[in-house]
């Protein structure tokens, strides 16, 4: 058998890295990819900090102050029974946050696990394992996310699992799809062929290889766990009153939208910037990723 040039293995693995190098200067070059990095950098320091210059509790009634609007003392009104809105919307923040970071978490570890052992061991454990994501992939996200709070029970912790579980299907194929072209790449077949162990072949080519992508897929999912999370506290299978949730902040004021506007639309116009914002990062990410561009 003739020898491998050792070159051949070195060379594709720095691709990555010179990419990696250049990434957050590409972003910030990029206007549209800046400015929504700027405003989720300044959610994070509100979901972080926010709560501890929150001017009042968050489940406190104000009872004399009943459905009052913004005003110097309520900058954001108070709701149906007293509460400020302004203080709920902070605290909420967190909340809204650390279950969307929780969720694509889940999504993440368990949907790169299933999409790589799939594509890396084949045969009849690729087989079952993508049949079974065939058929949770028939279910909408909201759907199998709806089934599974209703089995576990409506809870902040439940929608968290729920949400993460229910996007673990798409992830776990996008893995799959990415991990098999690598896999049949030459320099993984030159490292196979100089007896370069399967576990260095995964953790040190194919993984580095398929994090651009999986990165641009989380960002993006990133959006819709928040969206998810807020309808499923929407229709009251998320967080559970008291606590100040964006969704379940929505669903109260939904019944007030015509004499207190206020209730629904700041925790609207919260959900819709940081989703908006994350989109855009995906995109730009996406673009900047992407061998083509450069």
């Amino acid at each position: 058998m003739s020898q491998v040039n050792p070159a051949v293995l070195s060379a594709p693995q720095q691709k990555p890295h010179a990419r990696e190098d250049g990434l957050l200067r590409k972003l910030w070059n990029n206007p549209k990819s800046r400015y929504s990095m700027l405003i989720l950098l300044l959610v994070i320091a509100v979901g972080i900090a926010g709560p501890w210059f929150a001017p009042h509790d968050p489940t406190k009634p104000y009872y004399e102050a009943l459905l009052a609007e913004p005003s110097a003392e309520h900058l954001l009104g108070t709701d149906s029974i007293g509460r400020d809105v302004f203080s709920r919307l902070l605290h909420g923040t967190r909340v809204t946050l650390m279950v969307a970071v929780m969720a694509v978490s889940i999504t993440f570890i368990t949907g790169t696990f299933i999409g790589v052992t799939s594509a890396f061991v084949g045969g009849v454990v690729d087989s079952v394992l993508m049949r079974i994501m065939d058929i949770l992939l028939a279910i909408p996200n909201i759907i199998m996310a709806m089934a599974i709070v209703a089995i576990l029970g409506p809870s902040l912790t439940n929608a968290m699992i729920a949400v993460g579980i229910a996007g673990i299907p798409k992830y776990a194929r996008l893995t799959r799809g990415s991990t098999l072209g690598v896999k049949s790449s030459g320099y993984v077949e030159a490292s196979r062929a100089m007896g370069t162990s399967q576990a260095r072949i995964l953790l040190f080519q194919i993984m580095p290889n398929i994090m651009s992508t999986l990165l641009v897929y989380t960002t993006l999912q990133i959006g819709i766990a928040i969206l998810d999370t807020a309808a499923l506290s929407f229709i009251g299978l998320g967080a559970q009153p008291p606590t100040p949730e964006w969704g379940t902040m929505l669903s109260e004021g939904k019944e007030y939208i015509t004499d207190a506007w206020w209730l629904a639309t700041f925790p609207g116009l919260s959900i819709s910037i940081v989703v908006f914002s994350v989109n855009i990062l995906g995109d730009a990410l996406r673009d900047i990723l992407d061998p083509k561009s450069n």
